[in-house]
């Protein structure tokens, strides 16, 4: 696993590598880093088929920046010149809770990637992302886990359908707001799903 940090925009931005083959993008939520992807087990297993990049986000619990503070919009305009950056073009992004709203405006906004995943997403009672999610008709996998208290499914999966007809939905039992670090295993077999039906897979 390669270890470095890029600066994007005078932001230091850490980063993790693993892996080759084509690329996917791993982001995190509010209270977490780019590690937890790999201590869960998730980006290992990823990098056995993909070229993994794991970002701490200026946002991030290990990446906070005094020099960037900025909305969830204008967080998605960074994503997309922190994937310039490392020249990644159009990659599968993985985005919980913050990171889901972030990669909500991104999709939205037509930046690109192949499919945006979301977890667990937050944001979504934002009238503006609302208006700008319903003009949205690229593809979208959200993810939620069932006990979810911070980012309901039982009310927020309807409305994100709502909003984006064509979203696949998939709500984790046995999970919570982070679903993908309480059930990695499950998540990694919705992921893997998902990567093939959009013709991603290695």
């Amino acid at each position: 696993m390669e270890e470095g940090n890029r600066a994007v925009e005078g932001v230091r931005i850490r980063y993790l590598r693993d892996g080759s083959g084509p690329p996917i993008v791993l982001l995190h939520g509010y209270s977490f880093n780019a590690d937890d992807w790999f201590t869960s087990g998730i980006a290992p297993e990823l990098a056995k088929e993909y070229a993994v990049y794991a970002f701490d986000m200026p946002y991030g619990a290990k990446s906070k920046s005094s020099r960037f503070r900025a909305s969830p919009r204008e967080y998605a305009g960074f994503l997309k010149r922190l994937l310039e950056a490392f020249s990644l073009d159009r990659p599968p992004i993985v985005g919980p809770s913050m990171s889901g709203e972030v990669l909500l405006w991104y999709a939205a906004l037509g930046y690109p990637t192949v499919l945006p995943v979301v977890v667990g997403p937050v944001g979504l009672d934002d009238a503006e992302l609302q208006s700008a999610l319903s003009k949205y008709r690229g593809p979208l996998v959200s993810i939620w886990g069932e006990g979810d208290k911070i980012s309901p499914p039982s009310i927020y999966a309807p409305l994100l359908r709502r909003l984006v007809p064509s979203a696949n939905i998939v709500v984790m039992p046995n999970a919570g707001h982070p679903a993908y670090l309480d059930r990695p295993q499950e998540f990694l077999d919705v992921l893997r799903t998902y990567l093939r039906e959009f013709n991603y897979a290695t």
